[in-house]
C-alpha cells in the first residue's frame, strides 16, 4: 500500500499542476491583438484561416484583422505600434529595417513570385514596357519590388518604366481598361477576371525558378523583447492554419471564397491550386536567397543594403522552437 502511495505521488502532483495551469488559462482574459494584412489575395490565406478556424482564440488571442493596402502602409503602422504584427510584403520590411526601424520577418509565407504580368494590347513583348505606365498597389510594395526585380533581369530597368501607385486590384483593372495603365501584376483569381475584360498575360512569374521573399509575418525587434509569448502563440496559430490549408482543400477554398468575395467556385479553386498549393511550405522559414536578391537590387541606391546579410532581416527562433518541439510534425501525422 505504501509503495502504491509513493508511486502515485508524482502522478498526483503532475495532475494538480496541469489542472492549476488549465484553471489559470481559463481565468486569463483573451489578449486583444491587431494584425494587419495588405491585399485581398490568396497569399493572405494563412491569417484568414487562423481567424476563421479559431486558431488564434485557441491560443488565447482575440485577433482583429485589419486591411492596410500596400506593404509600406502596413509597415508604417507596425513601426508606430498600431498593428504589432503584420502579414506583409517583405520588401517594405527590409527597406524599413535598413532605415533603422528594427522590423524583421518571423515567418516567410510565400517564397516565390505569385504573380502574372498582364498588359494591354499595345504591349507585345517585355521591351515594349519601356516608357509605359505600370500600376502597382503602392510604391515600395511587394508587387512593385517583384516587377522591378524580374524586369531588370529581362533588360528593362526601373527608370525605363513609370511605376504608378494605383491602389487596389479593381482600381488597376479599371485603369487598364481606359489605357491609363498599360501593365500590372495580378494573382489568381484576378487573372481570370483580367482575361475576361480582354487583357493579355505576357509573363507568368509563378513559373520562374527563382527564390523570392514575397511576404511573411513581420514584427519589430522591440516587440519580440516585450511580447515573445504573444508572438509564440501567434506562430502556433499560423502554422496550424497552414496545416489546415494544405490538408483541407474544400475548407480552405471556402475561406478563400469568403474573403475574396467571389461566388463562382472555379476561380477560387484555381487560386487555391495555383497559389496556396504551389507556394505554401509546411514550415514557413524565410528564404535567405530570396532576401539576398532584393538586397542586391537595393544596394545600387542604398549602400547599407550591400553590407547587410539576409539574416539581419529575420528572427526564425519561434519557428525553430515549434519545429524542434515536434509541434508541426505531429499535425501532419
Amino acid at each position: 500500500m505504501n509503495r502504491l502511495f509513493r508511486t502515485s505521488i508524482p502522478f498526483l502532483v503532475a495532475l494538480l499542476v496541469a489542472l492549476s495551469h488549465s484553471f489559470v488559462a481559463a481565468q486569463t482574459p483573451m489578449e486583444k491583438l491587431r494584425v494587419a494584412y495588405t491585399v485581398i489575395a490568396p497569399t493572405q490565406l494563412n491569417v484568414w484561416t487562423a481567424k476563421d478556424m479559431g486558431y488564434y482564440a485557441k491560443n488565447g488571442l482575440d485577433v482583429e484583422l485589419v486591411l492596410l493596402v500596400g506593404a509600406p502602409l502596413a509597415v508604417t503602422a507596425l513601426v508606430a505600434g498600431e498593428t504589432p504584427i503584420v502579414h506583409t510584403g517583405a520588401s517594405a520590411v527590409i527597406t524599413s529595417n535598413l532605415a533603422g526601424s528594427g522590423t524583421v520577418l518571423v515567418a516567410g509565407a510565400i517564397n516565390r513570385f505569385p504573380y502574372v504580368l498582364f498588359v494591354t494590347d499595345q504591349i507585345k513583348r517585355v521591351e515594349d514596357l519601356k516608357g509605359k505606365k505600370f500600376g502597382v498597389s503602392r510604391i515600395g510594395s511587394a508587387d512593385n519590388a517583384a516587377a522591378v526585380t524580374v524586369l531588370d533581369k529581362l533588360g528593362v530597368k526601373e527608370n525605363d518604366v513609370t511605376y504608378v501607385q494605383a491602389g487596389s486590384i479593381p482600381a488597376r483593372l479599371a485603369a487598364m481598361q481606359t489605357n491609363a495603365l498599360q501593365a500590372t501584376l495580378l494573382q489568381a483569381p484576378e487573372t481570370l477576371k483580367a482575361k475576361e475584360i480582354g487583357l493579355r498575360a505576357l509573363l507568368d512569374f509563378t513559373k520562374l525558378d527563382v527564390e523570392w521573399q514575397q511576404n511573411g509575418v513581420a514584427v519589430t525587434r522591440d516587440y519580440i523583447k516585450k511580447k515573445p509569448d504573444t508572438i509564440r502563440r501567434f506562430m502556433r496559430a499560423y502554422v496550424e492554419a497552414i496545416h489546415y490549408n494544405l490538408t483541407n482543400p474544400k475548407g480552405a477554398q471556402k475561406i478563400l471564397q469568403k474573403y475574396l468575395a467571389i461566388k463562382d467556385e472555379k476561380p477560387v479553386e484555381e487560386a487555391y491550386n495555383e497559389i496556396v498549393v504551389k507556394l505554401t511550405r509546411r514550415v514557413p522559414y524565410p528564404t535567405e536567397p530570396g532576401i539576398q536578391i532584393f538586397l542586391d537590387q537595393l544596394k545600387v541606391k542604398n549602400p547599407k543594403a550591400g553590407q547587410a546579410k539576409p539574416s539581419d532581416f529575420t528572427d526564425v527562433s519561434f519557428l525553430k522552437e515549434l519545429e524542434s518541439s515536434g509541434y508541426i510534425d505531429k499535425m501532419y501525422k
